[in-house]
């Protein structure tokens, strides 16, 4: 059987194979990408899209996403337990797409670009020496590169680091989608639920036809995540559901790769760990690390130095993990018992920090300069307690 030869192999078909690809094959690099599903195909995932995520993907694919965009907010609602705690409206837009689509949409932007798919078949070797990549149905796969998109249990990842998940560290997110058109029209804006467990929160997303609701939390200290859905479903919506109708799936809340890759074998996506802990934010990370993947082979290939890859691609990687660096900073501010009580407390009493939250989603202000925002407005809440109690 004759070998297929390439310049760069993509492992994975979602936002960051597909983004990657697209870069590549743009530039006129000989790419293939592979993926073990066809496409559509159904995907685990909020959905949730970002103004942040809109930027990055028109950079890269320069057509309009509306015709995946199932449904636009214009806010958000913040709760506590079943507990409003306060909202903001008329504000700044988030988006909601069916991954299904939307994946299928980047995909087919890749293949039109140049690369070659090898849709709906699975790995059965991978031999980083002699840069091969062998199929299930045999055929062999040589390439000089190899980017490894396929998501949190990356073949690559496992490759490189003999494992793709650290139980200790992982995030797990639970979800389920109910009919929109039988009832629960007053779900308008998409709400988030603190307080449902540890480490975590959750989640209402409305949608065209559904609504995707989910939580999501660090696995070691939430061993009983299923008992804890249910309870949170029966809360929210006062009626059993079918439990076959719920997935799960890890989620690397900030459990991040330090150095994405080995040699010329690079990361990005989830199975680089890019996932937001405090906003659940990774479809654009997904979409801006596929893009620094492909441009720094492109930028190795200029140079005529295969070797420099991976040390280009981590001094662009690293704008986003000092991102993900802070949030897990914030993350041991907001998430503990107490600390968590007490911005429960301090939420209602303010509009700004809503307003602030949805401009760090948008990308308008940068993790620094949230938290000095918050360390501020608290110490401000403070002096203004203790002016009231001395008086």
């Amino acid at each position: 059987m004759k070998n297929n030869r390439y310049d760069v192999t993509v492992i994975g078909a979602g936002p960051a194979g597909a983004a990657s690809a697209h870069v590549l094959s743009s530039y006129g690099m000989k790419v293939c990408i592979l993926d073990k599903h066809t496409f559509p195909r159904s995907k685990l995932c909020g959905g949730l899209l970002t103004i942040k995520a809109q930027r990055i993907f028109n950079d890269i694919f320069n057509i309009s996403w509306d015709p995946v965009i199932e449904y636009v907010s214009d806010g958000v609602r913040f709760y506590h337990s079943n507990k409003l705690l306060n909202e903001v409206t008329n504000y700044k837009k988030i988006f909601f797409t069916n991954r299904a689509l939307f994946d299928n949409l980047i995909v087919e932007q890749a293949v039109k670009a140049g690369a070659e798919p090898y849709l709906g078949i699975s790995i059965a070797d991978f031999d980083e020496t002699n840069k091969t990549i062998t199929l299930k149905d045999g055929r062999k796969i040589i390439s000089d590169f190899i980017i490894g998109a396929d998501g949190v249990n990356s073949v690559g990842s496992k490759h490189l680091f003999k494992k793709s998940v650290d139980l200790n560290r992982i995030g797990l997110g639970l979800e389920i989608e109910l009919d929109r058109n039988k009832m629960y029209d007053d779900r308008i804006y998409p709400e988030i639920y603190f307080g449902v467990l540890k480490w975590g929160y959750g989640w209402v997303f409305p949608k065209k036809n559904t609504l995707t609701v989910g939580i999501g939390g660090l696995l070691k200290y939430n061993p009983h995540m299923t008992e804890t859905f249910f309870k949170f479903l029966g809360t929210l919506f006062e009626r059993n559901f079918d439990k076959s109708a719920v997935k799960g799936h890890y989620i690397p809340f900030g459990y991040y790769k330090k150095t994405p890759g080995k040699n010329n074998i690079l990361l990005c996506g989830d199975a680089a760990g890019l996932v937001d802990p405090i906003t659940g934010e990774g479809i654009a990370y997904a979409l801006l690390s596929g893009k620094y993947a492909g441009q720094a082979i492109i930028e190795s290939s200029i140079k005529n130095n295969s070797n420099t890859a991976l040390e280009i691609y981590l001094k662009k990687y690293q704008t986003i993990t000092k991102e993900l660096r802070q949030a897990n900073f914030l993350r041991l501010l907001l998430f503990p018992g107490i600390s968590e009580s007490l911005f429960a407390k301090a939420l209602p009493m303010t509009d700004t920090i809503p307003r602030k939250h949805m401009d760090l989603i948008s990308g308008d202000i940068t993790y620094s300069e949230y938290i000095r925002f918050l360390i501020t407005k608290s110490f401000k809440g403070s002096i203004k307690n203790l002016t009231g109690f001395y008086r």
